[in-house]
């Protein structure tokens, strides 16, 4: 063993003790950073995935609709185009329009989407978000509504709204009158990401109020599992042209992924403090270090030792702190991470949160994904700063001259 190597080990790990106040406080410090990296980034992760899951089991993989906002009057006829394609798994016509929505006197301007639940259910998770009421015996009078707005005005299943389009307020102005259509509360529905001033009914009660006879707006498409979305996008638009507009889903929420990555990527800089204020401890420590072994450094120049590797001898001791503290910390991280719903029960019952056991259920279960990129680029900041931590000292120590060292009194 290089003799350089075998000093950094001996100054971290003196035969008279296993560790030493310094190589312990340090290491906790690196392992402390790493930590809370590990957690940070694989919560965030988590988050991501998701939000990223939510978006496509509502939204779809992929949208097809008519250009300038038009009306699609085939929709048989472009379904079979979509079943042509292998990669598809499913298709779900769709329409989607502003409604008036009158409820005891009260006005209401939803959006109402127009589906067909069978083919809904094959392409997002509609009957997830259901809450209460039954998609399976959904009748063409019927609709179901957002919790939080039928919690707002009270309405309870089995309740009657009228509703109104723009095709009455046209009748109106030819001297024609339009009777509202009466439909039948038969549910609710709750999704976090959703506005709640939407309504869901079948798609043939929009084709009635909207009077489209057999046209959709549009189509919602799920693809087969591991086929490339953006790939699959593009061939699409190819295959119907110009005349159709299709987007994926990260077209459709690009703002809102640029955001959750820039947040992620301003956290772990924000985090990397934590390790560049260990790297400062290190720093100091191996210094003083330095200044109480001057007489030894000294010696060893004085008999020949290479400068290099007595620089080499402090610099290594910033690796070993970096290596070992980055291991303990993704350690105690995926530690953590792993007894996280058991920690977060503790606190409340700890803490004693009056009134959280009502939210408490939306965080028990915190989404975890490791990402291995996140692995690797914590272990090298780690490594890399701690190794700096020690460049200073290091370069102090190559530059002690023997004749001076040897004169040294601490």
């Amino acid at each position: 063993m290089n003799w350089s190597i075998y000093l950094a080990f001996k100054y971290l790990f003196p035969s008279h003790q296993k560790f030493t106040f310094f190589t312990i406080m340090s290491t906790l410090g690196v392992a402390l950073g790493v930590g809370v990296l590990v957690i940070v980034e694989s919560v965030m992760n988590g988050f991501q995935e998701d939000i990223k899951h939510r978006i496509v089991q509502t939204q779809g993989e992929i949208r097809v609709e008519c250009g300038g906002q038009g009306v699609i009057e085939d929709p048989e006829g472009l379904e079979k185009k979509f079943n042509a394609i292998p990669e598809i798994a499913a298709t779900a016509p769709y329409i989607c329009a502003a409604v008036m929505m009158m409820y005891r006197d009260i006005p209401l301007f939803p959006m109402a989407k127009g589906i067909d639940i069978e083919k809904e259910s094959s392409v997002t998770d509609i009957k997830g978000i259901l809450q209460c009421g039954s998609l399976k015996d959904m009748k063409s009078d019927e609709i179901i509504v957002n919790e939080q707005l039928a919690t707002h005005l009270g309405i309870c299943i089995g309740d009657r709204v009228e509703i109104y389009t723009p095709l009455a307020l046209e009748a109106l102005a030819n001297d024609t009158v339009i009777f509202p259509r009466e439909v039948r509360i038969a549910g609710y529905f709750s999704a976090k990401d959703c506005d709640q001033a939407i309504v869901l009914c079948p798609l043939s009660l929009m084709q009635d109020l909207y009077a489209m006879d057999r046209g959709v707006h549009g189509f919602l498409l799920k693809l087969k599992e591991g086929c490339a979305v953006e790939s699959i996008r593009k061939h699409l638009q190819n295959i119907l042209g110009n005349a159709y507009r299709v987007t994926d889903w990260i077209q459709g929420n690009s703002a809102l992924l640029f955001a959750l990555r820039w947040e992620k990527t301003m956290m772990f800089f924000v985090l990397l403090f934590i390790l560049l204020v260990s790297s400062f401890s290190i720093s100091s420590t191996l210094m003083t270090n330095v200044i109480r072994k001057t007489r030894e450094i000294g010696l060893m120049i004085a008999l020949g030792g290479n400068r290099h590797a007595v620089a080499q001898c402090f610099g290594l001791q910033g690796l070993f702190i970096g290596i070992g503290g980055t291991l303990l910390g993704m350690g105690g991280g995926i530690m953590v991470l792993h007894f996280r719903s058991d920690i977060i029960k503790f606190a409340h019952w700890a803490l004693n949160w009056e009134g959280a056991q009502r939210y408490l259920s939306q965080f028990i279960e915190l989404p975890v994904v490791y990402a291995r990129n996140d692995f690797l680029w914590i272990a090298l900041f780690s490594i890399l700063i701690c190794i700096a931590s020690g460049i200073f000292p290091a370069l102090n120590a190559a530059r002690i001259k023997p004749s001076e060292a040897l004169r040294f009194e601490q």
